[in-house]
């Protein structure tokens, strides 16, 4: 049964400020607090008036949706019909279950009940835990997890279970990435050289994405989608879904090791990869390689850059690595003071008197 009890003021003879008596949002209980609005104060008793109407009216919102508005109602529907990709609703769920627990800890049962302070209050939190190895979370992490609590709280506001989104415009900034580097021929050499103690996956892995840009969970490949025959190589399911599918020319140094594994008996490029492959390899660069600096993605990076020093044009370069927008392109590239010494004269500048 909902509590029709609605907050009130209180005249404690031994006070001269007014006190509320309320629901405390977070525990259910009531309590009583003083407004620091003196009771022989006309102007302040009205401002204690108006703070007693405004949490009559918190209560009362609270007992229209008690029975329907709690998180574990709605929430994991809402993001199930939310996210059109498979991996978005895994990165989402992921959010979620730090985010749940945060709540729970809390005891903020339902999207009413959440406070601009709340918001912050995670970051600070997610933040404060440690990983396995010892290492914090980042700060850029805990915004991640914001993220989908935004768009939980958007979905609040429609469904009319809050008045509003705290979550919007928190005033914090991500932190600065670290610039992931180009592979050095060296580089190559030493990773391929590391990979002969690892599980074999992880060196097709990078073989095809060193030889085609592609991305770390796009180098599971169905064997069907290699056509040796016209040489090309499609990513049926790429970043954004299926309908970003995208075909490129089959790279002469892989054809050998496609055909090797089609002619095995496999049907996808990679053999049992774990479910965390990112975990995987960043044990290999830290621990194996001893090169923190260094991660999966360098390879994709790697590519975009080669193709810009060697003067593919910018639509086929986009067009290699499925990328649609050319400012994440030029992101992706690396060259160096070397690289644009040749145009340093292309240009005249009249000599100074």
């Amino acid at each position: 049964m909902v509590d029709l009890f609605m907050a009130s003021l209180v005249n404690v003879k031994r006070s001269p400020f007014w006190q509320v008596k309320f629901i405390d949002p977070k525990t259910g209980i009531r309590v009583f607090k003083t407004t620091k609005f003196r009771k022989d104060d006309p102007t302040e008793t009205k401002q204690a008036r108006a703070l007693e109407a405004e949490l009559a009216a918190r209560e009362h919102e609270k007992n229209l949706h008690s029975d329907v508005e709690r998180w574990e109602d709605w929430v994991v529907p809402f993001l199930k019909r939310h996210c059109a990709m498979p991996r978005t609703f895994e990165r989402y769920m992921l959010g979620w279950s730090w985010l749940s627990m945060y709540l729970r800890e809390r005891r903020i049962h339902n999207p009413s009940q959440l406070t601009y302070q709340d918001a912050l209050g995670y970051l600070k939190w997610r933040t404060e835990y440690r990983k396995r190895g010892g290492r914090k979370v980042k700060l850029n992490t805990a915004l991640n997890d914001m993220k989908v609590m935004r768009i939980i709280m958007r979905q609040a506001v429609r469904l009319q279970y809050a008045t509003s989104n705290p979550c919007d415009r928190l005033g914090v900034a991500k932190q600065e990435a670290k610039e992931k580097p180009e592979l050095t021929d060296e580089d190559i050499v030493q990773i391929r050289a590391g990979l002969k103690n690892r599980s074999p996956w992880m060196a097709v892995s990078f073989e095809i994405a060193i030889h085609t840009g592609c991305r770390q969970s796009e180098t599971q490949i169905a064997l069907r989608d290699v056509d040796f025959k016209r040489k090309t190589i499609t990513f049926a399911s790429p970043k954004g879904g299926k309908a970003r599918a995208f075909s490129v020319p089959l790279p002469s140094a892989l054809e050998p090791l496609l055909r090797s594994l089609k002619d095995s008996g496999a049907t996808h490029t990679l053999d049992n990869p774990p479910p965390m492959l990112g975990k995987e390899w960043w044990c290999f660069f830290k621990n194996e390689l001893k090169r923190p600096e260094l991660c999966f993605h360098c390879a994709r990076v790697t590519f975009v850059t080669r193709h810009a020093r060697a003067g593919t044009p910018l639509s086929a370069a986009m067009r290699l690595v499925n990328h649609s927008s050319t400012l994440v392109h030029r992101i992706y590239q690396r060259l160096g003071v070397d690289d644009v010494r040749q145009w340093e004269s292309a240009i005249a500048i009249p000599a100074a008197a």
